[in-house]
């Protein structure tokens, strides 16, 4: 019987929920940079950001700054790896 190491099993569980480090990143300048209010990411995967609002105004304003956002977020990370938000009203 052979063992696997917890960090490899946690490693696994982010990897196939979409939670890797660029998400925890991601989330972390969202929360403190982008200040729409009323947003969370939820996921993100490649490329793409999952964005849920509380509001149809929220959901508005993400769109219309969506370019800006992207920009601003790969410059935090260091390249360009985002390419696209999708945005839900919760």
């Amino acid at each position: 019987m052979s063992w696997t190491r917890s960090e490899e099993i946690i490693s696994l569980l982010k990897k196939n929920l979409g939670l890797d480090e660029d998400f925890f990143t991601i989330r972390k300048i969202w929360e403190k940079e982008i200040g729409i209010g009323g947003t969370e990411i939820y996921g993100y995967k490649s490329g793409t950001i999952f964005v849920q609002t509380q509001s149809s105004a929220a959901s508005f304003e993400l769109t219309a700054r969506k370019k800006e956002i992207i920009k601003k977020l790969n410059q935090y990370i260091g390249s360009s790896k985002i390419k696209n938000i999708k945005v839900k009203i919760k």
